[in-house]
């Protein structure tokens, strides 16, 4: 059983940049079509099973998550436009005095990544929109997972910690054992497969393996 990540170029490298992806010749990245696959099932409610002709695909849904949420982070940051949708009940936070002391260095980060927060008073922001492709309770976990990597006082002029900094907040995805809906698996394949990059989650993990049926039928001595 190999990584569709192993068939690729081993020194393929992660994004050096945020938001600036490296560009790769399509016939490294897309070594098959997404579109011939078909999903047949899920297995311990964390791998969604796929096959081709003669290929058996297991997509881990935690790292395939993570994929996803991580590329449309930083393509919302990089974008002049932000894609917002607004709350009917704002969110409130409640945040460290580190935290609100150095307001100036995060709060246009999170706001580039397409959160309208602003102060409150009394160490609390309030948020009234979040990124349109999150879920509110999404954006709620990130944003207070991103409020504990702002009071270590990180960085953030530097791309790579701001980089690492949405890596380590990536936890908001959908987890191992999670039990998915049939829509749920296909909107969440229909998304990996329109990622730059669907190979392997931001922390390099693969999120795909495979088995040839040739493969398969020799296990079974078949062949």
């Amino acid at each position: 059983m190999t990584t569709l990540r192993d068939e690729t170029d081993n020194s393929l490298n992660q994004e050096s940049e945020i938001g600036k992806i490296e560009e790769i010749p399509e016939a490294i990245i897309r070594p098959f079509e997404f579109d011939d696959l078909t999903i047949i099932g899920a297995v311990f409610n964390t791998y969604i099973a796929c096959q081709s002709e003669d290929v058996f695909y297991l997509i881990d849904q935690h790292a395939a998550h993570e994929r996803i949420f991580y590329e449309r982070l930083l393509k919302q940051y990089n974008s002049e436009e932000k894609a917002q949708q607004q709350l009917m009940l704002p969110l409130n936070f409640n945040v460290s005095a580190d935290v609100s002391a150095t307001e100036e260095s995060w709060i246009s980060t999170v706001r580039n990544m397409g959160y309208d927060i602003e102060f409150f008073g009394n160490n609390t922001y309030i948020v009234r929109e979040i990124p349109a492709f999150m879920e509110m309770s999404e954006a709620e976990e990130f944003l207070n997972d991103l409020f504990n990597e702002f009071s270590e006082r990180p960085d953030l002029k530097n791309n790579s910690v701001l980089e690492k900094i949405i890596m380590r907040s990536c936890k908001s995805a959908v987890k191992a054992g999670d039990l998915l809906a049939y829509e749920e698996i296909d909107a969440l394949f229909n998304q990996l497969k329109h990622c730059d990059n669907p190979f392997s989650c931001p922390h390099g993990r693969p999120t795909f393996v495979k088995i040839t049926k040739h493969e398969m039928e020799r296990m079974f001595k078949r062949v």
